[in-house]
């Protein structure tokens, strides 16, 4: 079966083409007033999706700031030298008076910083014209001499259309009232051709135009100006009645994304699936998805009405065999969708298999092409996200902590970006996500066993220091159900305190044995029961305090005594597959330097210098950071024990912002299970490991940084390879450039009993010229798994 068949066959009763002759680019919007949601439909990106709302028949923005709105997916402006014409009708929906300081109107020519129609999207910058709240209109840029439309935008049309005059276009811009009767007029005769080619939107900005030369060469994407994108100030618009037309449009039709966005699945040696697919919102709940396995309908599914998830369950699937897959969805009265894909047949228990591991996505490099056809070269039979799939400013516009349905959805925008970059590989391979801080809007996370946080002085580093969750239960179980809903069911389905959900579990795959657990959920914060320590957004303060002698106390949780349980049972069961590997959001261990002076916060990561190859700072000393796992010393030592005795080969985890490989120590190095920890994909906080001080019993011609240490909270490690940011004099931002961003590859092979580590470069593939085509320095790590 070909799976661009099932893809997106998308008939969506909130968005219609022009019937009958029209051209097949043009495109109307119609959205009936029976709908009343934040998801305008499957051919449009909202910016910010908790602003937006369908309501009576139009697209409102309810909540008014800077630079919101809604590009059309599906058309794009080309290259060609062809007429165009947008056409929207405005009513400002707002009580009192006339909103002032900012306009409304299109977008058109979004371009972002990157090659891809979803970049633009989300990023996008071009040309706007439209509306000023004033009543003058424009065309890129203020002109004081327009004339003035002294009347409330109320049922105004407005008119833009372009046309070729030899090298530039001739833009007008007109005003019409209900009647089509022209109000007023504006034209800018000499645009230049590069301001025309993108994707257009509908818009509205309360802060004030970020202003350009249409007449000028487009900038490059940093160069051009960024608009303000502040929350507030008056005003909210409705638009209606949106129509693109002209041979410059082109059509997309593939480009649709949703009412399914995705599908993400695991599937266990026991014939157990478990398939879940993501949605939009869609409005009222009652809605329903059906899942078929072969042509055959297995089951339906009601869509939860805050994840906004299906999930299906089905016992006993022959694993020996791959198995097509298609989501349907409808809803009564219209719309239709689609989504297939492939269940793979499980991996023999003696076949090689290969682990691909992310973690830590601050959205630079959005949709991650690259990186995707990266890690597909490298032929996956698995996936695990293992944390920080969002950050609290992807894809602009801040972050919600209001707890609320808006929250939600904020949530939500900011993680349909990884699945709208990762659905592809998504559809046929087995993967997993887990949360970590970020994903339920946290700096750092100490999550008490649930307990809600102390917000009373705000959502900083006091809240977070407090220990707890600063989002309520509703919201952390959104963020669970979204990421870590397809995984097996867990061992131990009670929810902790104020009912959140959990999700610690094991997984048989093939000739894995995975071991899923959550190393935030439970752990204990530092700052109320090491009070004498001064504890600050998790760093020691107090100069004179001795983390490997003070910091151990009594009642410190790292995994809870209820994963701590599901451990020791998974470990003393007989082994169900050749390999043993758990999997969390972080490593039991505290690898991060800082230069004396300056290490007893992290605030200063992001603006250390980059080092350049063979460079290395003299003066960076260990740092006390409570946000890694070396700390509590006595529960991290009991769990590594418990894998030791259940002769688990290997942890892998993220969240440190910097990858690297070792080993783990306990009565002495190396007596422990390896640990593989990912690069971030988009790396905002460059963590580095460069200590003073050499490693004992370092490798012949291993790099400084590697050998047996110890952390500053007494724990043994040996360090083998460290992903240190670098100057690399690549063209990319330099959060992917030059701060050490990348993947992992774990690769197993049962008839050795060989587990080979690889942290591979962002830009790099096995598939690329070199020296494109290797990992990071260090890398691969190659052992021999326990008998």
């Amino acid at each position: 079966m070909k799976m661009k068949s099932l893809l997106s066959s998308v008939v969506w009763l909130a968005l219609s083409s022009l019937p009958g002759s029209a051209p097949a680019a043009d495109f109307t919007s119609s959205f009936p007033p029976s709908i009343e949601r934040e998801w305008p439909g499957p051919d449009y990106w909202p910016n910010p999706m908790p602003d937006w709302r369908i309501s009576e028949g139009r697209l409102i923005c309810e909540h008014p700031g800077g630079n919101r709105n809604v590009v059309v997916l599906t058309r794009e402006l080309t290259s060609e030298p062809k007429p165009f014409s947008l056409r929207v009708t405005l009513d400002q929906v707002s009580a009192g008076r006339q909103p002032r300081g900012g306009w409304a109107g299109f977008q058109i020519g979004l371009q972002g910083q990157f090659p891809d129609y979803r970049n633009a999207a989300v990023f996008g910058k071009g040309l706007a014209a439209g509306i000023f709240f004033g009543g003058r209109l424009f065309i890129g840029k203020f002109d004081e001499q327009a004339a003035r439309l002294d009347m409330p935008i109320k049922g105004l049309t407005l008119e833009l259309s372009g046309a070729p005059t030899g090298e530039t276009y001739l833009l007008s811009l007109r005003a019409l009232d209900a009647n089509g009767r022209e109000l007023n007029r504006v034209e800018q005769p000499h645009v230049h051709p590069s301001w025309l080619r993108g994707l257009a939107a509908v818009a509205m900005s309360t802060s004030p135009l970020p202003e350009i030369d249409p007449a000028a060469p487009r900038p490059g994407f940093e160069a051009a100006p960024a608009a303000n994108t502040q929350r507030g100030r008056e005003g909210q618009m409705a638009f209606s009645n949106l129509k693109l037309s002209g041979e410059k449009f082109k059509a997309f039709p593939e480009r649709a994304f949703g009412p399914i966005l995705w599908c993400q699945h695991s599937l266990q040696n026991n014939g157990t699936l478990k398939l879940m697919a993501q949605f939009p919102p869609l409005g009222k709940s009652g809605f329903e998805a059906s899942l078929e396995l072969d042509g055959k309908r297995v089951g339906t599914a009601g869509i939860d009405p805050l994840s906004r998830t299906a999930l299906f369950k089905v016992e006993r699937l022959n694993t020996r065999k791959n198995h097509d897959y298609t989501v349907r969805f409808a809803e009564a009265g219209g719309g239709a969708d689609a989504f297939g894909g492939r269940i793979r047949a499980i991996p023999g228990a003696r076949r090689p298999l290969t682990m691909a591991a992310f973690s830590c996505n601050d959205g630079t490099g959005f949709p991650h092409a690259d990186l995707v056809a990266n890690v597909k070269a490298h032929q996956p039979d698995f996936l695990a996200f293992l944390g920080d799939q969002i950050y609290e400013g992807n894809g602009g516009y801040g972050v919600l902590y209001d707890g609320g349905e808006r929250s939600v959805v904020d949530y939500l925008r900011k993680y349909y970006m990884h699945g709208w970059a990762w659905r592809d590989l998504l559809r046929e391979l087995p993967s997993f996500a887990i949360p970590d801080d970020h994903d339920v809007f946290h700096g750092n996370l100490w999550g008490g066993g649930g307990r809600a946080a102390d917000i009373s002085d705000g959502f900083g580093a006091a809240a977070q220091d407090s220990g707890g969750y600063k989002m309520p239960p509703s919201f952390v179980n959104v963020v669970h159900r979204t990421q870590a809903g397809s995984l097996p069911d867990p061992v131990d389905p009670a929810p902790c305190d104020q009912g959140i959900s959990v999700y610690f579990t094991s997984w048989a795959y093939g000739p894995l044995d995975l071991a899923i657990v959550a190393d935030r959920q439970w752990k204990s914060a530092p700052k109320p029961l090491l009070p004498e320590a001064d504890i600050l957004n998790g760093f020691v303060q107090n100069e004179h305090w001795d983390p490997k002698t003070q910091a151990r106390h009594p009642d410190a949780q790292l995994l809870g005594p209820r994963q701590e349980r599901f451990l020791r049972e998974w470990a003393r069961r007989p082994k169900a597959a050749a390999f043993r590997v758990v999997l969390s959001q972080t490593p039991w261990n505290c690898l991060g330097t800082l230069p004396y002076g300056q290490h007893r916060s992290d605030r200063v990561v992001p603006t250390l210098p980059i080092l350049a190859a063979n460079e290395y700072p003299e003066n960076d000393v260990a740092t006390i950071d409570f946000d890694a796992n070396g700390w509590p010393q006595a529960k991290r030592d009991l769990a590594l024990r418990v894998l030791k005795e259940g002769r688990v080969s290997l942890h892998i985890a993220g969240d440190q912002h910097l990858g690297s490989t070792g080993r783990y120590g306990l009565e002495q190095w190396n007596d422990g299970p390896y640990w593989i920890a990912t690069p971030a994909i988009g790396n905002l906080w460059p963590r580095r490991w460069m200590p003073r001080e050499p490693g004992k019993n370092q490798a012949p011609g291993a790099p400084r940084y590697t050998g047996e240490f110890e952390d500053q909270f007494g724990n043994k490690l040996t360090v083998l390879a460290a992903a240190n940011p670098r100057l690399t004099g690549r063209g990319l931002p330099r959060q992917i450039s030059d701060r050490a961003a990348g993947y992992s590859i774990i690769k197993f092979v049962p008839a050795k009993r060989e587990i080979t580590l690889e942290n591979w470069p962002y830009w790099a593939s096995p598939k690329k010229a070199a020296p494109d085509n290797r990992p990071y320095v260090g890398w691969p790590v190659t052992f021999k798994g326990p008998e």
